[in-house]
């Protein structure tokens, strides 16, 4: 038993993955392919999941670099977050644009 609970106190301390697990589910939210009331159940399977991958790796490959591997997927999800909002801000303005387009002063252009 002292074996799981290791492995569940490690998997908490990956914050590179759990910070990849909400990612995932924010996308997927943003997408509409999950809604609010479903995403503790995403987040809990994804969570479930990674656990079993961890066990996995411990058993089958205990050689793997785990913290490492955290390490990157974390930069990974600031880079992943940054490209994210970058492209809903640009989405987000193309909508405003036809939102008050030909509307005066703020919806004016002088293109045909």
């Amino acid at each position: 038993m002292e074996g799981i609970q290791a492995l569940v106190a490690q998997w908490a301390a990956f914050g590179g993955f759990g910070a990849l697990i909400a990612f995932i589910v924010n996308i997927l939210k943003s997408l509409g392919l999950v809604k609010d009331d479903q995403a503790a159940t995403w987040s809990t399977g994804l969570n479930l999941l990674g656990l079993a991958g961890l066990f996995a790796v411990g058993v089958y490959a205990p050689h793997i670099d785990l913290v490492g591997m955290d390490e990157q997927v974390q930069e990974f999800v600031v880079v992943g977050l940054v490209v994210f909002n970058y492209i809903l801000q640009l989405l987000g303005a193309k909508v405003a644009h036809v939102a008050v387009r030909g509307t005066p002063v703020i919806g004016k252009s002088y293109s045909k």
